[in-house]
């Protein structure tokens, strides 16, 4: 269940940081280091749903 809870938390973080760069406020070097935080989040939640063969599926 732990790696549940990372993955959730890692989600909500990308999803923050999508957010954040919509709103179109931050400067061009915040941009690319959110940028590049958001990347890096989607490769670790990508590697940690293929060690577990995992599926995606949408809670609510």
């Amino acid at each position: 269940m732990a790696k549940d809870t990372d993955i959730k938390r890692r989600i909500d973080r990308v999803e923050e940081i999508i957010d954040q760069l919509d709103a179109d406020e931050a400067s061009l070097e915040d941009g690319r280091d959110l940028h590049d935080e958001g990347q890096e989040l989607l490769s670790e939640i990508r590697e940690r749903l293929q060690e577990r063969d995992g599926e995606v599926i949408e809670i609510e």
